[in-house]
């Protein structure tokens, strides 16, 4: 009698077990629909027109793409899958974001991960997806304008490329990339400990071989990069030569810097608000 009990417990035991693994088998993916508002920096007015690319990283392909229509654009994510966000506009630098739907993967307490974006209001639809609105800001090209890339770090009296400054070089490339019309200078800086003639001949050394990675490595025009050292001449502190400062006050002054120089359109110069392509000063 005994024997009989336990085999009709372990046959319900089993029964058990295979609805759980159907049910976790045919359990919908969650979706998340991402809508998104493209609108100016400064004056915060919508962008229609703007195209925006969806690329799925987790599977290595283009997911979708649209152009905002009233405002915005609308695009359906699955959850486990992380997403690059990539924003175009004629005039305007391109803009990278990142919704990360699989961050959870790494940490349980985050639903999902998201940067570059700004979220506005998340709503749990009757589906059991989320409704995520959401805005990508985009800014115009101007020129003079500048990124500084904190992390171009170089081995001491040394301008060959380290394999940390290899990576940051590495996003550098691919802002370029996204934005295949802007023409940049490569500025590299030094605080201002030792003399003004070495500090100049060590940033010029250091740009160029900066300059020479993104060309080869990154397979960017040289056309559309020059390098520039300006050793100590700029500082963004009071540490001047004989100034007494900490580490971290020099710091800031070493540091390179990406300046926009010039904008083609089709390969052709293009005058931006009446300033030259190539210096930036006023006609």
């Amino acid at each position: 009698m005994k024997n009989i009990f336990l085999f009709c417990f372990f046959i319900l035991l089993f029964n058990n077990q295979q609805i759980i693994a159907q049910n976790k088998l045919y359990e919908p993916i969650k979706k998340y629909k991402l809508q998104l508002r493209a609108y100016d920096y400064e004056s915060k007015d919508d962008l229609a027109g703007t195209y925006i690319k969806l690329y799925n990283l987790t599977k290595q392909r283009l997911a979708d793409s649209a152009i905002v229509i009233d405002g915005i654009a609308t695009f359906t994510l699955d959850k486990g899958n992380n997403y690059d966000i990539i924003g175009q506009r004629t005039h305007y630098m391109a803009r990278r974001a990142n919704f990360n739907a699989a961050c959870y993967l790494q940490d349980p307490k985050k639903v999902f991960c998201v940067s570059g974006i700004n979220i506005e209001n998340v709503t749990r639809q009757a589906d059991g997806s989320d409704f995520i609105e959401a805005g990508i800001v985009m800014k115009k090209i101007e020129l003079n304008d500048f990124f500084k890339f904190e992390n171009i770090r170089y081995d001491f009296n040394k301008w060959e490329i380290r394999p940390d400054a290899a990576q940051e070089l590495n996003n550098l490339v691919q802002i370029l990339k996204d934005n295949p019309d802007i023409v940049v200078e490569l500025g590299s800086h030094t605080d201002a400990r030792s003399s003004d003639f070495y500090n100049l001949n060590l940033s010029q050394k250091r740009a160029e071989s900066a300059v020479e990675y993104i060309v080869k490595k990154g397979k960017i025009l040289q056309n559309r990069i020059t390098a520039k050292g300006y050793g100590e001449t700029k500082l963004l502190n009071k540490c001047d030569d004989g100034v007494a400062c900490s580490e971290f006050e020099h710091t800031m002054n070493r540091r390179t810097e990406i300046k926009i120089t010039g904008y083609l359109v089709n390969g052709i110069p293009v005058d931006l608000k009446g300033k030259t392509v190539i210096s930036g000063y006023k006609n």
